[in-house]
């Protein structure tokens, strides 16, 4: 497999999460075993992790099939990775967001386009519930995904500016990051990437659509919080 440099996107997230006052810990051209020791070096041996409000962990990589390819030729499963930040496995971020950015392809389809004729009506009603007893949560709560592109289609990038996704994501956080949540924040990113990213491809026009998983039980704000990233 062929690696290319991905410091432009790595530099921009960097910059990014530092000025929003994130401490920032790069790591660069993982092995898989390098991989797993720094995962479990966080889980188990991060100093203070528990005096954070949040943890943030960006994975810039090539992928397939819900795979990150590290370093060595050798893949990891995102599922795998999720699984050690679980409540049940480590107990130093129950209850504080955790938001997962995957920069990667997730298989081989092209995303096609089609047209429409006009945009859905939405709802801007944003209603949050909270309670002041203990309460119990599921091992999987407070978890955000953001993958750059739906299952089973390419990942898009530049070679000059760095992938779609990652470019249009720190241009948005720079932009409404101080007061906008998280979530929203990446329905801007979907219809920046969706809406305004186009390659031609075998005669017609191929496009890319970031997927997002949100198991947040609160919104999310980057600019209320102390926090950590990888």
């Amino acid at each position: 497999k062929q690696w290319y440099q991905r410091r432009v996107r790595a530099d921009a997230t960097e910059k990014l999460f530092k000025k929003l006052g994130f401490d920032v810990e790069p790591q660069e051209n993982l092995t898989r075993t390098q991989l797993d020791d720094v995962l479990s070096m966080i889980v188990n041996d991060f100093p203070a992790l528990d005096e954070y409000n949040c943890f943030v962990a960006v994975f810039l990589s090539h992928g397939e099939n819900e795979v990150l390819n590290c370093v060595d030729g050798k893949d990891k499963k995102i599922d795998d990775i999720i699984d050690l930040f679980k409540g049940d496995s480590c107990k130093a971020l129950r209850g504080i967001p955790k938001w997962f950015i995957i920069q990667a392809c997730r298989g081989k389809s092209f995303n096609t386009e089609v047209l429409i004729d006009h945009d859905a009506k939405g709802d801007d009603n944003d209603i949050e519930q909270q309670s002041s007893k203990p309460i119990s949560i599921p091992a999987c709560a407070d978890f955000y995904i953001s993958y750059a592109t739906a299952p089973g289609y390419y990942s898009y990038r530049n070679i000059r500016n760095g992938s779609w996704f990652i470019s249009d994501l720190c241009t948005t956080i720079t932009k409404f990051g101080r007061y906008e949540d998280v979530n929203t924040m990446m329905t801007r990113v979907n219809r920046e990437v969706a809406l305004g990213r186009v390659v031609p491809v075998d005669g017609g026009f191929k496009r890319q659509m970031p997927c997002h998983v949100n198991m947040l039980t609160k919104a999310l704000y980057l600019d209320r919080i102390r926090c950590s990233k990888i």
